[in-house]
């Protein structure tokens, strides 16, 4: 294919005859050195991301959005996890696609064995499933089996049709083994939920653990998660390498929002002054959704604010056994699991978002926050640390969280802004297209066989 009029005119009369190749590919115009990629790429390499559960969570975050920028650089890309079809208004754009993803389906037999939906990695509610799903460790010897034999089943469907050239795989965990087992060139993602399971699921360790070893590389989502992996597996420090996550950076921008427009959404009666924050994660104690209550009690005795709690769980179910009188659920407001453009646009209404985790591999919701221009008030856990713009607290430090909270809004509104710009610059520097083109020449490599 010869090239394209517009991309060949401005670079007339800018091409010098260089004998290395190399050198030459390197000093090109950026303009045509991108076109000449994507032409090397398009059609020739063909790769496959799979998950062990559908979106809505860090790791299908990271498998859609690398999914998109490979199509977007003209790489032949598709995704395959499983999922229990619970209804949702952004089901359409997975299942009405099945060219890009092939869905498992869930619930599922396979020989006389009933898999009433898929497990999970860890404990912690997903926005897929049951309140209460199995996870690996909850399964019967016989369920296990089952579940290995089925998605075998699906995922060789796939792989024939398709004929992937290397697999990305989400989690160091079950779908990888499958991988190797087929001799499928693949690369393991470890997120730090998959290596909490391998210290809590012993059956699942030798699993794990055999992922690792054959994967051609495995990709940290930051270097918390990468010394993690280097000491729990026993791998060559060369073999893992940190590539952080990106965002979406055309959903979670900067701009203006309707407040009494947005407000309707919620069912509780709202001054108009009231400041607002919210939360994006799972409504668990791994997200520190019991220090964020705690906290709120404190806030609320000195500045009315409205928290928007944005993730999968149940705050009643998570509110059982403890101490009423340490919390406030004054002002709290639980919008569960909602499309990312919802999600954007209340971020945009908002003074800034909490991430108070207990441990975070990485923490996406961090970057979505910011990249729509409002702080974060982070705890300084995982990858946390290095991407937070805003305020750093402790860990499991309900006061401390209480009093970031209160001094960002008593900010003034020009050192606001200014926090707000800060959170925004870092924000930008995480896009999926930078993170794409750290992977490829992983791919590559693991593609001719060359890697570690």
């Amino acid at each position: 294919m010869g090239l394209n009029a517009e991309i060949w005119k401005p670079l007339q009369g800018k091409i010098l005859f260089c004998r290395n190749q190399a050198y030459y590919n390197y000093f090109l115009n950026p303009l045509m050195s991108e076109y000449i990629f994507k032409e090397r790429n398009a059609g020739l390499m063909k790769i496959l991301l799979t998950n062990t559960g559908p979106w809505g969570t860090g790791s299908g975050t990271t498998a859609d959005g690398v999914l998109k920028e490979l199509r977007a650089q003209g790489i032949s890309a598709k995704a395959f996890f499983p999922d229990s079809k619970f209804q949702s208004t952004d089901m359409e754009q997975y299942y009405g696609n099945p060219e890009t993803y092939h869905i498992a389906a869930f619930p599922a037999v396979y020989g006389n064995t009933y898999l009433y939906t898929f497990p999970l990695i860890i404990t912690d509610p997903n926005p897929r499933n049951y309140q209460q799903a199995w996870t690996f460790r909850d399964m019967t010897y016989r369920e296990i089996n089952a579940y290995f034999n089925y998605m075998e089943r699906e995922l060789k469907a796939l792989v024939n049709n398709f004929k992937p050239d290397l697999v990305e795989c989400q989690h160091i965990w079950a779908l990888d083994f499958l991988c190797h087992k087929m001799g499928l060139p693949f690369i393991c993602v470890a997120h730090h939920s998959d290596q909490e399971g391998f210290k809590r699921d012993e059956r699942m360790r030798n699993m794990a653990l055999n992922s690792a070893q054959k994967a051609s590389y495995i990709f940290a989502v930051s270097d918390y998660v990468r010394e993690e992996v280097i000491d729990l597996y026993r791998l060559p420090p060369g073999k893992v390498i940190t590539i952080e996550n990106g965002y979406d950076q055309e959903v979670f921008k900067p701009g203006r929002e309707d407040r009494q427009s947005l407000m309707e959404k919620i069912d509780k009666k709202i001054p108009k002054d009231m400041p607002v924050i919210t939360f994006c994660g799972k409504i668990s104690k791994t997200k520190g959704v019991d220090i964020l209550l705690e906290a709120n009690k404190v806030v609320q005795e000195k500045r009315k604010v409205l928290i928007l709690i944005f993730g999968s769980g149940s705050l009643e179910e998570f509110r059982k056994g403890r101490d009423p009188d340490k919390y406030s659920l004054e002002n709290v407001v639980v919008m569960g699991h909602r499309p990312q453009k919802e999600l954007a646009s209340f971020h945009r209404l908002a003074q800034m978002s909490l991430l108070p985790s207990r441990w975070e591999g990485f923490g996406i919701a961090a970057l979505e926050a910011m990249g729509c221009g409002i702080p974060v008030v982070a705890s300084g856990v995982g990858g946390l640390k290095k991407i937070a713009a805003g305020r750093i607290v402790p860990p499991e430090d309900s006061r401390g969280l209480a009093e970031a909270i209160l001094e960002i809004l008593e900010l003034p509104q020009s050192n606001y802004q200014e926090l707000c710009q800060q959170a925004l610059s870092s924000a930008l520097a995480y896009s999926w297209k930078s993170r794409v083109d750290q992977r490829l020449p992983y791919y590559e490599e693991a593609i001719k066989g060359r890697a570690l």
